[in-house]
């Protein structure tokens, strides 16, 4: 096994700044739930999250992450507004990724992240099934 623990503060770094780039696509997604620029910059960083994550061996983050990609590409696909509900989960969903990032920079664990995980696909479940 490959000893990766050199690359954590770039991974928490620029893992922190992917989700700072999705709040503030968030944002402008409840002002406009059709904007198309914010849903690919949502899907973009968390995909770049979810594979960083990967590598890492950071599972839940990965995991948390990947389903943010996926209500991103879903909807970008299907070029409906995404509901403003669904918006708040995932920027709830963000949140929990920063703080479970931060754990990661303090003590190199994660954060359980399963239940806001569940709330997410729950609120995406809605509108794709």
């Amino acid at each position: 096994m490959i000893d990766l623990s050199a690359y954590k503060k770039l991974y928490v770094q620029t893992a922190g700044q992917y989700c700072e780039s999705i709040l503030k696509s968030c944002h402008k997604l409840l002002q406009n739930p059709k904007d198309k620029n914010a849903l690919q910059n949502i899907y973009i960083s968390a995909h770049s999250i979810r594979s960083q994550s990967q590598v890492m061996g950071y599972c839940q983050t990965e995991q948390l992450s990947g389903m943010i990609e996926k209500v991103a590409k879903n909807f970008l696909g299907e070029g409906k507004a995404i509901p403003k509900d669904l918006i708040n989960v995932t920027a709830e969903a963000v949140k929990a990724i920063i703080a479970s990032l931060k754990n990661i920079e303090a003590i190199n664990q994660e954060r359980d992240t399963g239940s806001i995980a569940k709330k997410l696909e729950d609120a995406y479940s809605k509108f794709f099934l």
